[in-house]
């Protein structure tokens, strides 16, 4: 297997190597990914996924540079996370992240991070994510499609102008490539 789910936690992907740091989850492997280097060969997974992780974890940027040392040329790399605006509700989050997170790993930008290379390839906010069964779901969920399509129109100016608006966006989904 190529492919990695980085704090998987309960939700184990099939065909994927499944990590998480408690081992009441039954993960693959039981490892703390606040420590480096991971227990993995450079140049090894063409996947990696990581579902609302990277916000825990002490330092975002060494782990997206330990994510690149692990990924083959060409990884796909699939990051959610809350955005900075919606972010604080949960007491374990370290970090707040914004839409130009990756910025700070490309190869050709000016305050780079470590030697990576990343390029986006797609970034979208979301604007809730709405659970069946709770009260309102129904307009919320239209709601959330209307808004979510103009704050995908240009991130960028929606996390500069007008996010606070809406109440902040509970989620940022980030697709990577890893250029080697």
């Amino acid at each position: 297997m190529n492919k990695l789910n980085l704090g998987c936690g309960f939700d184990k992907l099939d065909g994927y190597i499944n990590i998480d740091n408690r081992s009441e989850c039954s993960p693959d492997v039981v490892f703390d990914l606040n420590i480096f280097p991971y227990p993995f060969e450079t140049n090894t997974f063409s996947e990696i996924i990581m579902d609302h992780v990277i916000e825990h974890l002490d330092d975002p940027l060494l782990v997206l540079q330990e994510i690149y040392r692990i990924s083959a040329p060409e990884a796909k790399i699939y990051l959610n996370c809350p955005h900075f605006s919606g972010n604080w509700v949960h007491p374990g989050h370290k970090s707040a992240i914004s839409v130009h997170l990756f910025d700070f790993l490309k190869s050709d930008y000016g305050e780079r991070y470590g030697e990576t290379n990343y390029m986006v390839d797609d970034i979208k906010l979301k604007w809730l994510r709405a659970e069946k069964g709770k009260r309102g779901y129904l307009i919320f969920k239209i709601l959330n499609k209307f808004i979510n399509f103009l704050a995908n129109l240009n991130v960028s100016v929606t996390e500069r102008l007008w996010c606070y608006w809406v109440g902040g966006f509970e989620e940022i989904k980030f697709k990577v490539i890893v250029i080697k």
